[in-house]
């Protein structure tokens, strides 16, 4: 029969098998921890990542739409001036047409010597008040000519003599 170890030796060798299973215990623990680490540690810079790219997809959005707005804005600004001088072209327009009417009505009468009842129009009298009339209604763009003009000054210079 083989002989059976003794006491101390079973102590020794449970002691022995003991250290070795902490040793494979703490090692396997210990390796646990650091493996937690390490994937904290990605799972961190991880979301970090993500985080900064969702940062910046942001950022991208409000300057496009901070953007568009400026360019609505400069466009409305823009539509406006150009609004605002074509209101004033035609203003100016409109007061150049009526000034000349208020003008047209005077002048004639003015500049003219009034022929006496007893006489007629003399021709540079006539010939005077048609460019007159040549010249208000170019400035108002009616149409005419030169044998009308020259029939208005006289029909208006005979009706002032007689």
């Amino acid at each position: 029969m083989p002989k059976q170890p003794s006491k101390t030796t079973k102590k020794v060798a449970k002691k022995a098998t003991a250290k070795k299973t902490a040793k494979k215990t703490t090692k396997k623990t210990a390796t646990k921890k650091v493996a937690k680490k390490v994937t904290k540690k990605v799972a961190k810079k991880a979301t970090k990542k993500v985080a900064k790219k969702a940062v910046k997809k942001a950022s991208k959005k409000t300057a496009k739409k901070t953007a568009k707005k400026a360019a609505k804005k400069s466009i409305k600004k823009t539509a406006k001036k150009t609004a605002k001088k074509a209101s004033k072209k035609t203003v100016k327009k409109a007061a150049k047409k009526a000034a000349p009417k208020s003008i047209q009505t005077e002048v004639p009468t003015e500049t003219v010597a009034e022929p006496t009842a007893a006489t007629a129009p003399s021709l540079e009298d006539i010939r005077y008040t048609a460019y007159l009339n040549y010249k208000a209604r170019e400035q108002e763009g009616i149409y005419g000519d030169e044998l009308g003009d020259w029939y208005h000054a006289e029909a208006r210079l005979s009706q002032t003599s007689v």
